[in-house]
């Protein structure tokens, strides 16, 4: 039985390691771009979708408030998404306070029952919107004052239908905020290679342009609209079926956003649900497939891992298919590390290891199945409501 076990987690582990390689070499042929200050002429709207976001609404509209960005080409686009909080009340005081760059506040109407709230907000400000180029963020998120130059001169230059941007975790409080922020940037590390290789797989919507244009000849979120989720990767999945080459991702220190990690076990895994909801629907064969030889492979070795504390002689057979995995790993958080300058996070590697083992099993038998909660809703693939 070991045999056939043994043989099984081998195959999962080779391909696993190809495809982490693969996105090194992925990630390696980005060249570090520099934004220049340069005559723009492209107009753009910059679009915050935002619920009960009090803590967080204000410093993300200072960040885009002090963009080195011409005014008369930008308009912030805020969408109120049924906040309960002091959300509204806040972004109408620094309405008060600044004229320019123009700000726009709008109400979700969530005229189709089946869209997911955030595809909705967002489509409601795109109709409203006068940019030639969308830029999406969260309301949570800060930004350096060159954010919007180090995108739209990359627009300018290349033309592309979409760039996905860097996220990056900030301000860590403690080990548990620091372990996720090495996950990310493995994650950043994954999409960002897989866009440079033409085989789009993953973006995030915390730092996503796209032209309204490409927006309208794909639909939209139609066809998707089942999942809460997916604002982001399904609708870069639909933009790739029409030119993955005009998919492009931004490697510029100018152009990273920045966010905070969960600060509750408990957060982290509604976030997670969050983000596996979207998987089931809409995805390409080649995003499912990787999924579940990454999951399969997590949960391999957990369950050798676990042998090993009955049978010690599974010990070495665990640590060559580990050391199989965990060194295509380390070369591609090193280099994501090098690039957003947190080196000082790769001690957390090893030790992750393990963690993640147990983790990754976990979340991902639960996370496709059931609600996940998120910003005061009880959310299921296929339906909303919202939670008292």
């Amino acid at each position: 039985m070991i045999g056939y076990f043994s043989f099984a987690l081998l195959i999962l582990t080779l391909m696993y390691s190809a495809f982490i390689f693969w996105c090194i070499v992925g990630w390696r042929k980005l060249k570090t771009n520099h934004s220049q200050a340069k005559n723009f002429t492209t107009m753009i709207s910059v679009i915050v979708c935002a619920r009960n976001e009090e803590k967080n609404i204000s410093g993300c509209l200072e960040s885009l408030l002090i963009q080195k960005y011409p005014h008369h080409l930008l308009e912030i686009i805020v969408v109120d998404d049924h906040s309960t909080d002091r959300t509204v009340g806040i972004i109408e005081s620094i309405l008060q306070k600044s004229s320019t760059p123009k700000i726009m506040v709008v109400k979700n109407v969530e005229k189709k029952k089946r869209m997911g709230y955030k595809k909705q907000a967002i489509t409601t400000a795109i109709r409203k919107s006068r940019g030639e180029l969308i830029i999406t963020t969260d309301a949570d998120c800060r930004m350096l004052e060159n954010w919007l130059p180090a995108i739209v001169s990359y627009y300018e230059t290349e033309r592309p239908d979409m760039i996905s941007g860097p996220v990056c975790f900030d301000e860590e409080k403690n080990s548990f905020e620091k372990l996720q922020s090495l996950e990310f940037m493995g994650l950043i590390g994954i999409g960002a290679g897989a866009i440079s290789n033409h085989q789009p797989m993953m973006c995030n919507g915390a730092n996503l342009a796209y032209t309204k244009k490409i927006f309208m000849e794909v639909n939209g979120f139609e066809e998707s609209s089942e999942t809460a989720s997916g604002d982001d990767t399904q609708l870069m999945l639909k933009i790739a079926k029409v030119n993955s080459s005009k998919i492009h991702f931004l490697k510029s220190a100018d152009a990273v956003v920045y966010t905070s990690a969960m600060n509750s076990a408990d957060d982290l895994l509604q976030q997670r649900k969050r983000w596996a909801s979207k998987i089931p629907a809409k995805m390409s064969l080649f995003v499912l497939l990787t999924g579940c030889v990454a999951y399969l492979l997590h949960l391999g070795l957990f369950i050798l891992l676990s042998g090993c504390l009955v049978h010690a002689t599974i010990l070495p057979l665990f640590l060559f298919f580990f050391s199989l995995k965990i060194i295509p790993e380390f070369i591609l958080i090193y280099s994501v590390s090098v690039f957003f300058r947190r080196k000082n996070l790769l001690w957390l590697f090893f030790p992750a290891q393990f963690i993640y083992m147990i983790y990754i099993s976990f979340i991902g038998a639960i996370a496709p199945f059931g609600s996940y909660h998120w910003k005061g809703r009880s959310i299921k693939p296929e339906r909303v409501k919202f939670t008292s």
